[in-house]
């Protein structure tokens, strides 16, 4: 069996590269013959020794793609063609896997607002209701997502299997973790995005800063989104917080592994805006997997990254008073912390990709 897989990229870019990165990486553990087609513009695969070939048109504006599409067609549809199963792990690769398919399985990874977007403007409505209900099988990476989708084109062949995390790279040793009545820490992770809801979360720090002055709150992320960017910024300024927020972008895995050591706290609380949603929430999980309480929100995929008062604590989107409310329940309680975070080791542990994996080879099995 050999799987003919379409990303955009094999690395820890960003969220779409990252789970490629790591189900392929399991899948070729366990003897899957692998295949991916990138992304022509991608960066290089951090995946030694896998069959990669960048071809594919990058996501983004259509007229870039089909000079792309047209320059390499015959070779995406000659790799496609000698292998015996097309996995499209993110949605904009959708149609090409879907129309060179042939008489071959067709699996569809759906991931969050990419799954609900096209369905906005007609004539990409017409395009992907096709495609979806054309796949063999639809995976949904949460029942957030799923339901989403399924609000929008009906099908029966969509399953649920949430996201995995590599659970053993996010331990470190003791010297590494954070000490004893340090000052408090709370990160944040995720691209610069309306959607991750980051004027929200500054906003309630500005709160809670009354109260812990000496606070140090980091925003990891990709900051191409200039415009939001600079209105984070602008609340930065507007609650003299500029001592506390620190913005931070392309650190390595393991700088941000032990940035998560060294803080009190994950927060993150997305928020639903025109169709775009937080799909799961991996990192979630990476902050449970460094023994971390996390805050999210209630509404979105984050609902299954975050177990409610077991491993951490959900809020309503947009909601300051209760994110505020929310930070100062786990600051001021070591206690609760400690077990928000123990257990968040437990769920972080349980969704290993080394478990997860064996969900997708009994998809690949049946087809």
């Amino acid at each position: 069996m050999k799987i003919c897989f379409l990303t955009n990229e094999l690395s820890s870019k960003d969220g779409w590269s990252r789970y490629s990165l790591s189900l392929i990486q399991q899948l070729r553990e366990k003897g899957i013959n692998c295949r991916v087609l990138v992304s022509s513009n991608a960066s290089k695969s951090d995946l030694l020794g896998v069959e990669c070939y960048k071809v594919l048109p990058p996501p983004g504006p259509r007229l870039g793609k089909i000079f792309c599409l047209a320059r390499n067609f015959l070779k995406i549809k000659k790799l496609i063609k000698e292998c015996d199963i097309i996995h499209a792990l993110i949605e904009p690769y959708a149609p090409i896997a879907f129309f060179l398919k042939k008489n071959r399985s067709l699996i569809i990874t759906l991931h969050g607002t990419y799954a609900v977007i096209p369905f906005k403007k007609w004539y990409s409505h017409k395009i992907y209701s096709r495609v979806y209900q054309g796949a063999d099988q639809i995976i949904s990476v949460s029942k957030f997502t799923q339901k989403e989708f399924l609000s929008q084109v009906e099908t029966n062949n969509a399953i649920v299997i949430n996201n995995g995390i590599d659970y053993g790279k996010f331990q470190v040793e003791k010297s590494f973790q954070k000490k004893e009545n340090s000052d408090k820490i709370i990160i944040s992770v995720g691209a610069l995005k309306p959607r991750k809801g980051y004027h929200i979360s500054i906003s309630a720090i500005a709160r809670v800063k009354k109260k812990y002055p000496r606070l140090k709150y980091f925003i990891v992320g990709n900051q191409d989104n200039n415009k939001y960017y600079r209105r984070l910024r602008d609340l930065v300024r507007q609650y003299k917080l500029k001592d506390n927020v620190i913005f931070l972008e392309n650190l390595s895995d393991k700088k941000l592994i032990n940035l998560y050591w060294q803080s009190d706290l994950f927060l993150l609380t997305p928020v639903n805006i025109n169709g775009a949603s937080e799909g799961f929430g991996l990192v979630y999980l990476e902050a449970g997997a460094a023994n971390l309480p996390s805050i999210g929100t209630f509404g979105c995929g984050a609902e299954e990254a975050v177990k409610n008062e077991y491993s951490g604590l959900l809020v309503s989107q947009g909601n300051t008073r209760e994110t505020e409310m929310a930070i100062l329940k786990i600051l001021d309680n070591p206690n609760l912390a400690r077990q928000l975070g123990q257990n968040g080791q437990k769920y972080a542990q349980e969704m290993d990709w080394s478990r997860v994996v064996g969900k997708y080879i009994e998809v690949y099995q049946t087809l």
